[in-house]
This record gives structure tokens, sequence and C-alpha cells, in this order.
């Protein structure tokens, strides 16, 4: 089956970039370390904030520890995978190396998606999902099992909204070439993730839900997990979600067409 081979695919990829990792321990721990730090300091600073008041716009602590451990999810995911891939893929469009991905006998866009793979991302996934679980377990009440069916599916769609704007930034390498600065801009309203989307004035908001969809990427799960999430909400992002897996695979066939390769 189709399947079964790109995910062999993958998880050589993955291995690969691993036994890399190892070679460079130190780096490797330091990188985890720097990671607990980090999520260490947000959770702290919510429950700073949380001593002052029992809600903000709504979201409880309870929350907001999901929706933070949503965030390093999401965000885990993308830098574990997508965004090494595609800063690969610009570079490979800028030095007309992407002929050897070309002439591979597998999908173009599955293999620059998933070549390259920053491993100690692996670690901020599976801390992400801690962060979720400990929040879930301190609402009141606690989660059905309907919001957690509703928020595995939301977040699945949430992160294919994250890897088809990023697929879709590296797919304008074809055109423009050098998209560097895209990709730190990106980067930078990330961090927006951090709190709930409906606490950003309106301008901000759509942004965040559009153009950078990290608002609905984060907030729709950790609002799903929460119970906040009804059917329209759920059928609309499963929408988007798969909406932009097409016009992604479509924008890419499309890139394609522009690659003068190395003989330019």
């Amino acid at each position: 089956m189709p399947e079964v081979r790109y995910a062999r695919i993958a998880a050589i990829f993955l291995r690969t970039e691993i036994q890399y990792a190892m070679a460079y321990r130190a780096n490797f721990t330091f990188g985890i370390v720097r990671l607990f730090i980090v999520v260490g300091t947000s959770i702290g600073a919510a429950l700073i904030l949380f001593q002052y008041t029992d809600a903000m716009n709504g979201w409880t602590l309870p929350q907001m520890i999901a929706l933070l451990g949503v965030y390093y999810l999401v965000q885990g995911l993308a830098d574990l995978m997508f965004m090494p891939s595609v800063t690969k893929l610009m570079e490979q469009v800028r030095l007309g190396t992407l002929d050897f991905v070309l002439l591979k006998p597998a999908n173009s866009q599955f293999l620059v998606s998933t070549r390259y793979v920053e491993p100690t991302q692996i670690a901020s996934v599976i801390v992400g999902a801690a962060v979720v679980a400990l929040g879930a377990s301190r609402m009141q009440p606690s989660p059905a099992l309907s919001d957690a069916l509703s928020f595995a599916l939301a977040l699945a769609c949430g992160v294919a909204l994250v890897y088809s704007l990023l697929i879709a930034i590296g797919t304008l390498a074809f055109w423009f070439v050098r998209m560097d600065n895209l990709l730190v801009i990106f980067s930078s309203l990330i961090e927006a993730g951090r709190f709930p989307v409906d606490i950003y004035p309106g301008w901000l908001r759509a942004t965040l839900s559009t153009l950078v969809p990290i608002g609905i990427a984060v907030t729709v799960p950790a609002q799903a997990i929460s119970g906040r999430v009804d059917a329209l909400g759920l059928a609309t992002i499963v929408l988007v979600g798969a909406g932009s897996l097409v016009f992604t695979a479509w924008f890419w066939r499309r890139g394609l067409r522009s690659y003068t390769g190395a003989s330019a």
C-alpha cells in the first residue's frame, strides 16, 4: 500500500536524523534543557497571572494550561519536520539541487515535507501533550470522551493548516527564490499562539485566523478539550483544514512548472 510505503520512508528519514543528532549529544541535551526552561517559564507566567484573576476573557487556569500545551504540541510538530524541510527546500530551489528530489520515484511534495527533521522537537511534542493532559486533568467538569475526540480532530486539522501555510511559503520560492524573511515573520507571529486568539484586537485576531492561522490551529483544539466547540465550529475547522491541503497540493504542482532546475 502507498501509505505504508510512505510511512516507512518517513521513518527512515527520522531515524537518520536522530542518528545524526546523537553524534552531538551535548547539543541535543542542551536543546531539551532549553525546551523545559521555556515551557516551565510559560506555565509559571500563567500561574502568576491567575493569582490576580479567576479567568481571562472566559479562559480559566486549567484551560490556559491546556492551550499552552497545544501551542507547544503544534509548534513542536511544525519545527520537528515542516520548518527544517521548508528551509531546505528554499535552499534547494535557489541552488538548483531540487532536481535530485524530483527524480526520485515518490511524491515530491511528500519528500520535501519530511526529508529533514529536528529531533530535539520530539521532546516538544511529548511535553506539549503532557501539558495538555495536565490542564485537562484540572478542568471542572472533566472533559468527556466526545471532547477528547473533538480535540484530536481539531488538532489534526490545526497541524494541517500550519503545514499547508509552510509549504505554501516554501513553494513561493519557485517564483521569488529567496523567501527566508517570510519564514522569520511566520516564526515571530506563531509566538502569538501562546494566548487565546479571542483576547487580541480585531485586526490581529483576523490575521491569526486567516493569513497566519496559528490562532485557529491552537485555540480551537484547546476550546475542544474544554468542551467549548460546537458541531458547527468543528465542521468549519475540518473543512478549512481539508481545503488547505487540497490548495497546497495544487499550489505545489503549479510551482513545479516554474522550476528551472540546475540547467538554468
